[in-house]
C-alpha cells in the first residue's frame, strides 16, 4: 500500500529492505509523471489510512515523504474551468506557519434577517438666543478684553533618527518581503475570483447568519442545531438556487434522470410510500401535497417525500473524490457545483394522489404527479476526528498541494497543514493558507456568528404518464 500511493505521489518505490531498516537514506523522487488519482480508490485510502497509523518504519517513512522542499500543486486554470497538475520548475514551497497563519481577526458582517432598528428620537427645536441689552454687551466685550491670553505650548522634542537598514553584499539595503494578512472573510471574494458565484454567495449568507451549528451525524443530515432544535426559519434557504443551474452540471443532471425514470417506481419508494399512509383515512377524493401543506417546503419535505438521488455523495469520502475529481481533465467535483453544495440530494414529493378503500381489501393509493427539488444541510460538521481539508486558499483563488493534502488525510495531523508559497516567492499574491471545517467552526465560537443552512431549489413539477399503484 505504501508503495501505491509513493508511486501515485511521484516517488520512487520503496524497497522492502528500506521498509524494513537495513538502509537509510533520503527517498529520491522519481522521473515526474502526471499521477492517475482516478485509480486511487476510496477503500485504498482508508487501508492505507488506517496502515501508516500504526508505529512502524513505514509510517515514518510516509511521514519523511512530506519533508520535500517543493511540493507540485493542482490550480484551477482562470479562464477554463479545468483543473492542471503544475510541477517542476513549477512548484510551492513550505512557509513559517507562524509568522504566515490564517486570520480570523476582522469584524463579521452585519447579521442579516434582523429588524430594522428603531428609529432616533426627535431632536427638540433650538431655544432662541435670549435678548440683550447694549449695556449688556458692552460688559461682555469688557470681559473679554480683560481674560489673560493662553499660556504658549511647549516646544516639540525632535525626532530621533531611525537607524538605516544593514545593507545586504549586493549593496542594497534589505528589506523582509510583506505580506499583507489573509482573513477567513477573504475567501467569498476568492471564490468571486476564480468564477464560484454560488458558493461565495452560499457562503456570505453563512457568515452573516446568526450562530446555528450542528453537533452530530444526525443533525447534520435533518438541520438540528446545538440546542438540540430544528433550524430556524431564518437558517432555511429557498431562493437561492434553481433546478436549471443545477442541471447545467452532466453528474446532477444524471442524477435527476435517474430520479424521474427509475428510482420514483422501484419497490423501495413503494415500501416507503406504505408506510407513509398506512394509518392515514382513505378519502374520496383526489389531493395535492403541496397544497396541503399551504405552501411550505420544509414541511412539504417531511411530510411527503418518498424518494431521493444523491450527487455527490457524502457517505463515501469526500477527500478521495476531491483526489480523484482534482486529476481528471474536466474538473469534476471541482466547480462551483461542488463548492456551494458538496454532496447533496434531488428529492421527489408526492403531488396529486387519491388513497380510496378497498373495503376488507384495505386502501390503494394512486399518485398522478410528483415534485422534485434539491435539498442541502449546509454545514462544516465533521462526522469523525478528522477535519476536512478544503484547499490552500489567498486573495486570488486556491491551489491544492496534492502531497501535503493526503499526508493530512492519512495521518490527521494538524503540523502537516502549513501554508506554501508557489514557486517560493514570498508576496500576498503567491502565499497560500491552509483552511478546513475546524477554522469555520473556531470562526463561530470566537464571533458568535455565521450559521448552518438548509437550502432546497425550487420545485418541479412532473405529470406521470402512469401512475404509481401502490396496495396499503
Amino acid at each position: 500500500m505504501i508503495e501505491q500511493f509513493a508511486k501515485l505521489c511521484r516517488f520512487a518505490p520503496l524497497s522492502r529492505s528500506r521498509e524494513r531498516g537495513e538502509h537509510h537514506g533520503s527517498i529520491e523522487p522519481a522521473a515526474c509523471r502526471t499521477p492517475d488519482f482516478r485509480k486511487f480508490s476510496i477503500s485504498a485510502v482508508t487501508s492505507l489510512k488506517q496502515y501508516v497509523r500504526r508505529p512502524t518504519r513505514s509510517a515514518q517513512l510516509f511521514l519523511k515523504m512530506t519533508t520535500d522542499r517543493k511540493y507540485p500543486f493542482f490550480e484551477k486554470g482562470l479562464l477554463l474551468p479545468r483543473w492542471k497538475l503544475e510541477k517542476e520548475p513549477a512548484h510551492c514551497m513550505a512557509v513559517d506557519a507562524k509568522e504566515y497563519c490564517l486570520a480570523t481577526d476582522r469584524s463579521p458582517p452585519a447579521l442579516r434577517d434582523q429588524p430594522p432598528a428603531p428609529s432616533a428620537p426627535k431632536k427638540p427645536p433650538k431655544s432662541k438666543r435670549p435678548f440683550k441689552s447694549l449695556i449688556e454687551v458692552l460688559l461682555d466685550f469688557k470681559e473679554w478684553l480683560d481674560t489673560p491670553a493662553p499660556p504658549k505650548p511647549r516646544p516639540r522634542p525632535k525626532a530621533v533618527p531611525t537607524p538605516r537598514p544593514k545593507a545586504t553584499p549586493t549593496g542594497r539595503p534589505s528589506k523582509k518581503p510583506e505580506v499583507k494578512p489573509f482573513d477567513l472573510l477573504d475567501v467569498p471574494d476568492a471564490m468571486d475570483r476564480i468564477h464560484w458565484p454560488m458558493s461565495a454567495k452560499v457562503i456570505r449568507k453563512w457568515f452573516a447568519g446568526e450562530l446555528n451549528y450542528c453537533t452530530t451525524i444526525a443533525g447534520a443530515a435533518h438541520g438540528i442545531n446545538q440546542n438540540g432544535r430544528p433550524f430556524p426559519p431564518s437558517m432555511i434557504d429557498t431562493t437561492m438556487f434553481s433546478l436549471d443551474w443545477i442541471r447545467q452540471y452532466p453528474r446532477a443532471r444524471a442524477a435527476l434522470e435517474d430520479l424521474i425514470n427509475y428510482r420514483i417506481f422501484s419497490s423501495s419508494a413503494k415500501r416507503v410510500l406504505a408506510s407513509k399512509f398506512k394509518d392515514k383515512e382513505t378519502s374520496p377524493y383526489f389531493r395535492d401535497g403541496w397544497r396541503d401543506c399551504e405552501g411550505d417546503l420544509h414541511r412539504f419535505h417531511a411530510t411527503y417525500q418518498f424518494q431521493f438521488a444523491r450527487v455527490d455523495t457524502d457517505v463515501a469520502d469526500k477527500f478521495a473524490m476531491l483526489l480523484r475529481g482534482a486529476a481528471l481533465p474536466n474538473g469534476i467535483f471541482m466547480d462551483d457545483l461542488y463548492g456551494s453544495l458538496g454532496a447533496f440530494a434531488f428529492y421527489a414529493s408526492i403531488g396529486e394522489h387519491y388513497f380510496y378503500s378497498r373495503g376488507a381489501h384495505g386502501g390503494r393509493l394512486e399518485i398522478h404527479s410528483a415534485y422534485l427539488y434539491m435539498r442541502d444541510v449546509f454545514t462544516f460538521f465533521d462526522r469523525d476526528a478528522d477535519t476536512q481539508y478544503l484547499g490552500h486558499w489567498n486573495k486570488t483563488g486556491f491551489i491544492i498541494p496534492m502531497r501535503i493534502a493526503m499526508a493530512h488525510h492519512i495521518t490527521n495531523s494538524d503540523w502537516l497543514m502549513f501554508p506554501v508559497a508557489r514557486n517560493g516567492a514570498i508576496s500576498t499574491a503567491e502565499v497560500y493558507y491552509p483552511i478546513c471545517n475546524r477554522d469555520y467552526r473556531n470562526w463561530q465560537f470566537k464571533h458568535k456568528q455565521g450559521g448552518d443552512l438548509i437550502l432546497y431549489s425550487n420545485k418541479k413539477l412532473i405529470k406521470l404518464s402512469e401512475p404509481i399503484v401502490v396496495e396499503v
